[in-house]
């Protein structure tokens, strides 16, 4: 069987959880919440050829990660605001 494209896998991830949402009549805001973290699981997958299952880092590792990922998210809606505000 051929390996499917990231974007293969994107239309039939995105295809079969707006059936399973709409089955279950989630709101779109959750949808697109649950597209967007199956999207980043598979490129990130792509990009790093590994996934959160993986255990090559210790529990210090992870909350520095997230810390990283937090204080990035800081900034980003600081420029944000600022743009608005300006």
């Amino acid at each position: 069987m051929n390996k499917l494209t990231i974007e293969e896998q994107r239309k039939l991830l995105k295809e079969e959880l707006i059936k399973k949402i709409n089955d279950n009549d989630l709101d779109t805001i959750v949808m697109g919440v649950l597209i967007n973290i199956v999207e980043r699981a598979i490129v990130g997958k792509q990009k790093y050829n590994t996934d959160l299952d993986r255990d090559d880092m210790s529990l210090k590792n992870w909350i520095k990660n997230a810390l990283e990922e937090q204080f990035d998210n800081s900034l980003y809606l600081y420029k944000a605001g600022k743009m608005l505000i300006d």
